[in-house]
């Protein structure tokens, strides 16, 4: 197996666009709701990032797993995507059920 940089199979190549994805729907809710945080109940505004953070990023992972695995994708981004999609989207539930827990 040669280790390459960019992916050769298409669920690699996905989930370099997922992980695009997610970084620009983090940056999207974060700038819609950064001006919300000096609410008293600001816990609401976690969940709604996590939220938006944690589809893309999933989709990312499971992708990069696929490639991965099945098609044995031995590229640096494609690893490195699933381990930085895998990060984001544990980060985010983490976000939410801390939020969810902090509401009630």
């Amino acid at each position: 197996m040669s280790l390459a940089v960019t992916p050769r199979s298409a669920s690699g190549r996905w989930s370099l666009l997922f992980a695009a994805i997610t970084v620009v729907a983090t940056l999207i809710a974060w700038i819609t709701l950064l001006p919300m945080m000096k609410y008293p109940s600001y816990s609401w505004v976690w969940n709604s990032l996590g939220q938006a953070c944690i589809g893309p990023a999933a989709a990312a992972t499971a992708l990069g797993l696929v490639s991965i695995i099945h098609h044995k994708e031995r590229s640096v981004l494609t690893w490195a995507t699933t381990l930085a999609a895998l990060a984001a989207a544990v980060a985010a539930g983490m976000m939410m059920v801390t939020a969810v827990a902090e509401y009630q």
